[in-house]
């Protein structure tokens, strides 16, 4: 009978590191997935200051204006070209 309850508590114990093992190396593969979802995180928080500051100075009005006058040709209007209606 003792020697059953020994070869039940070893088993019990070998059962045992095998989960204490399998845990902490799913703990690290965990950590490792975490922190290059950080980094890629970062990388994409980088570009997207990258893009909210060139869109912030190609919406400005006088990028606008260069464009419009240099590229497409239009001209500034004066008092000439402007119409009153009444």
């Amino acid at each position: 009978m003792l020697r059953v309850i020994n070869i039940l508590l070893l088993s019990l114990v070998i059962y045992s590191a095998f989960c204490l093992v399998n845990k902490r190396y799913q703990s690290r593969i965990d950590h490792a997935r975490l922190a290059a979802l950080k980094n890629q995180a970062d990388v994409l928080n980088k570009e997207y200051t990258k893009l909210e500051l060139e869109e912030g100075t190609f919406s400005s009005n006088l990028v606008l204006q260069d464009f419009a006058v240099n590229k497409l040709g239009l001209i500034q209007p004066d008092k000439n070209h402007i119409i009153g209606i009444k």
